[in-house]
């Protein structure tokens, strides 16, 4: 059967793509509009039995994998730190990116990444679309903070953009500027507060419609919220065949180095899912602080006493994650003697 593999270096409002047959001869190569018509007319234009693609994973890649999908082509996502032939390229061209890309896919030499099912997907960006909301809260909260204090304005509010200390801020008489100003990022707050509290009201939904992410629920600092952020930037957990490989993914082991009979352990990953890191953190602390029998807090403890804070918190997030690996496997609630 005669095979066609096509790399593709995609842009925002283009692709490059190259074509090779199994030999490494170039049979195509064009840049075009990254619209589905411009795809299609690219395929189409190969005279191939079978076409096998690989795209590079940006924000984009989606769209793009979609369309490859519907047209009959073996898609792959190109994991392109880990691809190394790509990554560590001297001369970074989109037509030597495209063939690179094609080249690794022929010789099978190329690092996939994960696509979790469509359903995942359209989860995980409600996700993400509620922690961007929270950024988008706290920069204007810290402009109206910025106000308050070049204009010398004290308060005794424990939550200022509560019921109380929003009527507070409505009632400040400024300079016409800065009260242009204060009440355009009040209005602001006001109704990303309630986008967010509309969108909290969805992942809500979403969690306890979810079998796997009611399990979650039960470990004490896990909120619907989080639950959700813990399973769908995962997705399939079974992809992870031990707990060890699942903790890796989210940059909370150590990078390994060993020469010889010599063994050296660096810093804790960078290269991972940074949205799991971050939740795990968040839900290990609410965890310590009202859980002390479990044996997540009994770690936590043990290792601040010799290693400090930071990496307590580290060891604690690694445990918790292992014990979620092993409550999903085996379809079991949290247990506070693990």
């Amino acid at each position: 059967m005669r095979t066609t593999y096509i790399g593709m270096d995609i842009h925002k409002n283009f692709i490059q793509a190259a074509a090779m047959d199994k030999d490494g001869t170039i049979l195509k190569e064009q840049k075009f509009k990254s619209d589905i018509n411009g795809i299609r007319r690219f395929v189409d234009g190969l005279d191939s039995e079978k076409i096998k693609a690989a795209i590079e994973a940006t924000c984009t890649w989606y769209h793009v994998y979609e369309t490859l999908n519907s047209l009959g082509v073996d898609t792959t996502l190109v994991n392109i730190r880990r691809t190394k032939v790509i990554a560590e390229s001297k001369i970074k061209t989109d037509p030597l990116d495209a063939r690179s890309i094609a080249h690794c896919l022929r010789t099978g030499f190329i690092a996939t990444a994960y696509i979790p099912p469509k359903e995942i997907i359209e989860q995980r960006d409600i996700l993400r679309h509620s922690i961007s909301l929270r950024k988008d809260i706290n920069r204007h909260k810290n402009k109206i903070h910025a106000i308050l204090l070049r204009n010398g304005i004290k308060h005794k509010f424990s939550d200022l953009f509560g019921a109380s200390g929003m009527k507070f801020l409505r009632d400040l008489k400024l300079k016409e500027s800065e009260q242009y100003r204060l009440n355009s990022y009040l209005t602001i707050v006001e109704t990303l507060l309630q986008e967010r509290k509309q969108t909290q009201k969805k992942i809500e939904t979403l969690c306890k419609s979810n079998e796997q992410a009611m399990l979650l629920t039960s470990i004490p600092g896990i909120s619907y919220y989080s639950a959700m952020v813990i399973f769908t930037e995962i997705g399939e957990f079974s992809r992870f065949s031990n707990p060890k490989k699942l903790c890796n993914y989210a940059g909370l082991v150590p990078r390994t180095i060993q020469s010889g009979s010599h063994v050296y352990h660096e810093k804790i990953l960078k290269e991972c899912n940074q949205h799991i890191k971050w939740i795990l953190v968040q839900s290990t602390h609410v965890h310590i602080r009202y859980c002390q029998s479990s044996s997540i807090t009994r770690l936590y403890n043990r290792v601040m006493k010799k290693k400090g804070k930071a990496k307590a918190t580290v060891a604690a997030s690694r445990k918790m994650l292992t014990i979620i690996w092993h409550m999903l496997m085996k379809g079991e609630r949290f247990k506070y003697s693990d």
